[in-house]
C-alpha cells in the first residue's frame, strides 16, 4: 500500500522560491566566542584535553568538570536571581505607587461621598424650608385675600354710606352743600397730613423712640438724675421706657385710624358730583375759612 493510499491525499509539491529552485537551508549561525578565562572556556579546553589524555586523567576530569558546570549554573542562577530581584523591586515600586494612588482615590471618593451626603442633607433641608415657605405663602395669601375682600366690602359699604349722605344733603341749599363738602375735604386733608407725620415716625423706630425720649425726658432740676437715689433713678428710667413704648404703640394705632379717614380723590369727586358742587367751589370755601382763621 502506497503513501497516497494510506493518506488518501495527493502528494504535495515541494515549496519553491520565486526562481523555481528549491530553497537552500540557512546555515546555523556560529556560536559566539567564549569569553577568555571564563568557566565555559575552561570546560571546553578541559574536554579537548581529556580526549587526548589517559583514562585516569579523564576520570579525574569528570568531578572537576561537574564542579565547573555547577559553578556555571550557580553563576547563571545568581544572575537570574539578580534580574528577578530588580524586576521584583520594580514591581514592588509599581505596587506601592498603585496602592498610594488607590488610597488617594479612596480618600477623594470618601470626601466626595461626604460632600454628596452633606449636599443631599442640605438639599432635603432646603426642600423642607421651601415647602414651609410655600405653606406660609399660601397661608398669608389666603389671609391677604380675605382682608382684601373685607376691605372691598367695607369700601363698597362706605361708598354706599357716602352716597346716601350726599343724597340727603341735596335737599339743602348750595351754600350748605358746599360747606359740607369743604368739611369732608378738610377732614381728609388733615387725616392725610397726620398720617404722613405718623408714617415718618412709625417707619423709623429709632427716630420714633428718640422723638418721645426727647419729649418725655424730664427729671426736674437735674436732667441727668444725679440728685436721685439709684432705686429712684431705675424706677424713673423704667417708667420712661414703658411710657415711650406705650406712646409708640398708640401712634401705630392712630396711624391706621388716620389712613382710614383719608378720602380718595375718586371718592371725593364722586361726592362732589352727588352734592352738585365743584371742586373749585369747595377749594374757595376752604381758602376763605383759612383767611378768616388768620384774621
Amino acid at each position: 500500500m502506497s503513501d497516497q493510499q494510506l493518506t488518501n491525499q495527493e502528494p504535495q509539491p515541494k515549496k519553491k522560491h520565486a526562481g523555481g529552485r528549491p530553497r537552500k537551508p540557512k546555515p546555523t549561525p556560529p556560536l559566539p566566542p567564549l569569553a577568555p578565562h571564563s568557566l565555559e572556556e575552561t570546560v571546553v579546553m578541559g574536554d579537548q584535553a581529556a580526549l587526548k589524555a589517559s583514562a585516569s586523567a579523564q576520570l579525574r576530569w569528570i568531578p572537576q568538570r561537574a564542579q565547573l558546570l555547577k559553578d556555571i549554573q550557580a553563576r547563571d542562577d545568581a544572575a537570574r536571581h539578580d534580574e528577578l530581584e530588580i524586576d521584583n523591586k520594580r514591581l514592588r515600586e509599581s505596587v506601592q505607587a498603585l496602592e498610594s494612588t488607590k488610597r488617594k482615590l479612596e480618600s477623594e471618593l470618601g470626601k466626595k461621598d461626604c460632600d454628596l451626603a452633606a449636599a443631599k442633607t442640605e438639599n432635603d433641608k432646603m426642600a423642607k424650608n421651601l415647602n414651609e415657605m410655600k405653606e406660609e405663602h399660601a397661608k398669608r395669601l389666603s389671609e391677604l385675600t380675605d382682608k382684601m375682600r373685607a376691605s372691598e366690602r367695607n369700601a363698597q359699604g362706605l361708598l354706599a354710606f357716602v352716597r346716601c349722605v350726599c343724597l340727603q344733603m341735596k335737599d339743602h341749599c348750595g351754600g350748605q352743600r358746599i360747606e359740607y363738602a369743604a368739611r369732608l375735604m378738610h377732614l381728609s386733608e388733615q387725616a392725610r397730613k397726620e398720617a404722613q407725620r405718623l408714617a415718618d415716625l412709625v417707619k423709623n423706630p429709632e427716630a420714633h423712640r428718640a422723638y418721645y425720649t426727647s419729649r418725655n425726658w424730664n427729671l426736674g432740676q437735674d436732667p441727668l438724675g444725679h440728685g436721685l437715689a439709684p432705686e429712684q433713678f431705675v424706677y424713673l428710667m423704667t417708667s420712661q421706657e414703658q411710657a415711650i413704648a406705650q406712646s409708640m404703640q398708640e401712634d401705630k394705632k392712630k396711624f391706621k385710624l388716620e389712613l382710614s379717614n383719608i378720602i380718595p380723590d375718586e371718592v371725593m369727586d364722586r361726592a362732589f358730583e352727588l352734592l352738585s358742587v365743584t371742586r373749585e367751589e369747595v377749594v374757595r370755601q376752604l381758602d376763605a375759612k383759612q383767611q378768616d382763621g388768620k384774621q
